[in-house]
């Protein structure tokens, strides 16, 4: 598990608040902007109770997720800003918990995938040590247990060359057109290695 010295706050991210003192008020909302030590900024959440019922909370729970990594921490309302925007305080300390397995790498590298005797050139947009996600510029009609061969180069420079790999969900972005494929590794070991020792590498130098 890596080990963080302060939270991975990217903008633009979801987070869950929740009051301390009556925990089913709840509400989501999202990061707009940090200052490191005062405050967090975001949307004005709106804590529904019914349809024409809202809650005013002061104490609040906090959790972000970031890359598999579950962040919780306690703060309070600090001041509004404009229209929609107020600040929460930035958190004194706060307690992770990894909710994934792998760390994951995220990466954009071209890739050629080879599927029921049919190629495809899309890109490898996440990597960890035994599995990635791909994806096609396409729609692709595909199914979990499909198998498929990838080819791509790893941003270290090596070739990754006819990594065999079982499909373990599809998802389809049909605005854009896209086939989101997540693959397993399974052979050949020598490649899933070199793809264990970069990410290894990449998450020693984890902020």
């Amino acid at each position: 598990m890596i080990v963080y010295r302060k939270i991975p706050f990217q903008l633009g991210s979801e987070i869950l608040l929740r009051s301390s003192s009556n925990p089913p008020h709840k509400a989501r909302s999202k990061i707009i902007g940090v200052l490191e030590k005062e405050f967090i900024m975001i949307e004005n959440p709106v804590f529904a109770i019914s349809d024409n019922i809202t809650a005013i909370v002061d104490d609040l729970l906090v959790a972000y997720l970031y890359e598999g990594y579950l962040f919780t921490f306690k703060s309070r309302f600090n001041r509004k800003l404009i229209m929609n925007i107020v600040c929460i305080d930035y958190p004194t300390d706060f307690q992770v918990e990894q909710i994934r397995s792998e760390p994951i790498v995220k990466v954009n590298l071209e890739a050629t995938v080879y599927i029921s005797n049919i190629n495809f050139e899309g890109l490898v947009r996440e990597i960890s040590e035994f599995s990635c996600l791909l994806e096609l510029p396409k729609i692709v009609s595909l199914f979990k247990g499909l198998g498929l061969t990838a080819t791509f180069t790893l941003p270290n420079d090596q070739l990754i060359k006819d990594l065999q790999c079982i499909i373990t969900s599809v998802k389809y972005n049909q605005i854009h057109k896209k086939t989101g494929i997540s693959a397993k590794f399974t052979s050949p070991a020598e490649e899933i290695s070199k793809i264990g020792e970069l990410v290894r590498f990449c998450m020693r130098f984890k902020v």
